[in-house]
């Protein structure tokens, strides 16, 4: 059920490279430059249809190439399932799955569930409400069936909505209550499908993890649907302020969740390195909860796993990787730098070596 083979052409600063990693753990070392998080990045490029680097899709491709191209083959079952996708330098991405062409990164998506770890994934508790929706609804994107064309309606919906606004309209005029209706119905396909997810995760994160790490010791999850009380009458009720606005401040684009120790929040008593063990117990939950529920192995990348990790806190993430059944791949300048980490798991290892582009086992 894992990636067992995956190749790449003029990809970064890679001309071309195949390997065929491990099911289980892969280590992937060598200096800074040589192509590490380049790697990465191409496998979390097969399954999103864009970087975790950078949002100007032309630095993916080499120096000099019109496109850039990544292959792989999922195992499903008794399946080897071959993918591709490729970029030009126009921004156009063709998608192949089984050999047909496919126009939805979607279905990628749902075969390769691909999470990342990154010496910058602080953005989750950090960069605001946004990026702590993305996690929440990826993790919703694969175990509610119904919740991806929920979400696509209701931006449908929310950019009608907010085209009106800006028409700058007098009064709560019949376009906007149609509107509204629709809005509202959407949106609480959305929210229950979210709040069964958070359910579910807690579950699993509360009794699976908290009790692994002493620090979370009394954390609590509070989640925010983006509006309190009736939807319908939220928005009667600030149609004023959102025509001023411009754009409709309620709803479920407005969401967000965060976590408190004591009632404060853990942004302002943990440590860094607290906070990406914290990061490190939200990935590997979700990864567990996609893996229960669709039977599909997800894929975690860790880029720089030592980066900002005490010996402590190494130890900890060592074992909640021990609970974790994804495909890892994970990155060092040298492999003895997480030889701690990897070392008490009890899953097959592989080794390589990344230099100037070029990898060797």
């Amino acid at each position: 059920m894992s990636l067992n083979h995956i190749s790449l052409n003029h990809f970064r600063n890679i001309e071309a490279l195949s390997f065929q990693p491990s099911a289980d753990i892969n280590i992937i070392y060598g200096a800074n430059g040589s192509g590490k998080t380049s790697l990465l990045e191409a496998i979390y490029f097969l399954s999103h249809g864009k970087s975790f680097r950078t949002n100007k899709q032309k630095l993916l491709i080499h120096y000099e190439q019109d496109a850039c191209i990544v292959h792989g083959k999922k195992q499903h079952l008794n399946l080897s399932i071959p993918v591709g996708i490729s970029k030009n330098k126009q921004g156009e991405t063709q998608l192949k799955i089984q050999g047909q062409a496919s126009r939805k990164i979607s279905e990628l998506a749902q075969l390769l569930p691909v999470q990342v770890i990154t010496p910058e994934s602080y953005e989750l508790f950090f960069g605001g409400p946004k990026e702590r929706r993305k996690f929440l609804d990826l993790g919703v994107f694969h175990v509610e069936q119904s919740f991806f064309n929920a979400w696509r309606q209701f931006n449908k919906i929310l950019k009608q909505r907010n085209a009106l606004l800006k028409s700058r309209p007098h009064n709560y005029a019949e376009q906007i209550k149609f509107w509204d209706v629709e809005f509202v119905k959407v949106a609480d396909q959305i929210n229950i499908a979210r709040k069964a997810y958070i359910e579910r995760f807690n579950a699993y994160f509360f009794d699976k993890i908290v009790g692994q790490i002493p620090i979370f010791s009394g954390l609590e999850l509070r989640y925010d649907a983006g509006w309190k009380e009736d939807l319908a009458s939220t928005l009667k009720a600030n149609f004023e302020r959102d025509v001023k606005l411009g754009y409709t401040s309620k709803g479920p684009h407005k969401a967000d969740f965060s976590f408190f120790i004591n009632g404060h929040s853990i942004e302002n008593i943990f440590s860094r390195g607290q906070l990406k063990l914290l990061l490190y117990a939200l990935k590997i939950t979700q990864n567990t909860l996609i893996e229960t529920e669709t039977k599909k192995q997800s894929i975690l990348l860790i880029d720089d796993l030592p980066s900002e990790l005490g010996e402590e806190t190494m130890k900890s993430v060592a074992d909640l990787l021990k609970l974790c059944q994804s495909q890892l791949f994970i990155t060092a300048i040298t492999a003895e730098s997480i030889s701690a980490v990897v070392e008490p798991i009890q899953r097959e290892k592989k080794m390589f070596h990344v230099k100037h582009g070029s990898l060797t086992t």
